[in-house]
């Protein structure tokens, strides 16, 4: 995630010298996409990660005679 903190000390920085365009080299913007890519992935895997809530070992949990 560098990539995208460099991006925003960049953006700090010229904020901080009230400049209206801001220009990033073609591999700075694909670094900064590969970083945001990976975020999003991760982001996306959460709710998967949250369902191991199953048994593994084949045990059974039921409501018995209630």
């Amino acid at each position: 995630m560098i990539h995208i903190n460099n991006f925003i000390d960049k953006i700090k920085f010229f904020e901080s010298k009230n400049s209206k365009d801001f220009i990033i080299p073609l591999s700075e913007a694909k670094n900064l996409h590969m970083d945001i890519t990976k975020l999003l992935l991760v982001i996306q895997d959460i709710p998967n990660t949250n369902n191991i809530t199953k048994p593994q070992d084949g045990t059974a949990v039921d409501g018995g005679d209630w």
